[in-house]
């Protein structure tokens, strides 16, 4: 991890040197920088992925979980409220949310970034400690699935001039959800082909069916100048749901689990993880069917800041 400190550096440099200063900055050089924001998401969401973590060991109904799910209440609850505010450039402005294309899409996002978070972590857990294979040849059994996300990807391209994102979507989904339920039926006795390969490539292909679309709809119809925020929070979105799905999937499979460390009840755990996986990935599909449009708008869908609070330098 460390070694993404000196890259984002560079970066970072490189941006400030090389990207022009766009024309009409005046409003945003005199803004107040949401820092109040950026703390209370921050600080809303760690504790709440901490306060899920911590249900494996200490159980939903702990003083110290109800504590800390509170507090991360609060705290997102504070970051809307000064989202809301008109004194500060806002982290995220919550007329953006208006657009169902950037709703649609984030929601989407987060439901299968948690799934696939998860796909890479029970998969890898299931291949070593049940299936006895070392680390090294545990890499070379997701090539596949890279593989296959390569392929589905290469499809939507293809398909996207006759198909709209919405069904790319829709049928990325249940296809990985497929490869999910496929994985849900993982055994002690359980072999590469049947067990790993076949729901890889399954999983890789729809999810590869995902990407772009959900990319190029999370920023349709939003305002030129809003664009970056429409695409940090699409980024944002799939971290956080790769943080909390993993959190609560772990919690499911360590429950199914318990102390024992057999072949049979690993698998049992990470097999129900993955079935909860499916039903994300079903749950993101409906999603796309029924919050992403129908049609798609080229043209700004959402009002901008100053429409929503009037320009205060055109005085």
């Amino acid at each position: 991890m460390l070694l993404n400190v000196p890259v984002a550096i560079c970066a970072i440099a490189l941006a400030w040197r090389a990207i022009p200063r766009a024309p009409g900055m005046r409003t945003q050089e005199r803004s107040r920088p949401d820092i109040a924001g950026g703390v209370l998401a921050t600080a809303g969401m760690t504790l709440l992925v901490f306060a899920i973590v911590r249900t494996a060991q200490i159980g939903w109904t702990a003083p110290a979980t109800l504590s800390a799910l509170a507090v991360a209440g609060v705290l997102l609850y504070l970051f809307v409220r000064v989202e809301k505010s008109p004194r500060r450039d806002p982290l995220l402005r919550l007329g953006l949310l208006a657009n169902r294309n950037v709703t649609g899409s984030n929601v989407f996002n987060l439901l299968v970034g948690a799934a696939m978070a998860s796909c890479f972590y029970f998969v890898s857990l299931y291949v070593q400690n049940v299936l006895k294979h070392n680390p090294a040849t545990t890499g070379l059994m997701f090539l596949p699935l890279a593989a296959g996300v390569i392929v589905g990807a290469a499809i939507a391209v293809g398909l996207s001039s006759r198909l709209p994102p919405r069904a790319l979507m829709t049928v990325g989904a249940l296809t990985t959800a497929a490869g999910f339920a496929w994985f849900g039926m993982m055994s002690a006795d359980g072999a590469f082909l049947t067990h790993v390969l076949g729901p890889s490539l399954a999983t890789s292909l729809g999810f590869g069916l995902c990407l772009g679309p959900v990319v190029s709809t999370a920023t349709r119809g939003v305002a030129e100048e809003e664009t970056g925020i429409a695409s940090g929070l699409l980024a944002s979105s799939r971290q956080l749901g790769a943080s909390l799905g993993l959190a609560v999937l772990g919690t499911i499979a360590q429950y199914r689990t318990g102390s024992s460390t057999s072949p049979g009840a690993l698998s049992g755990g990470y097999g129900l993880a993955m079935t909860v996986g499916a039903l994300l990935l079903l749950a993101a599909a409906a999603t796309a069917l029924i919050v992403v449009p129908r049609s798609q708008h080229d043209r700004p869908q959402t009002s901008t800041p100053e429409q929503e609070h009037g320009d205060p330098y055109d005085a």
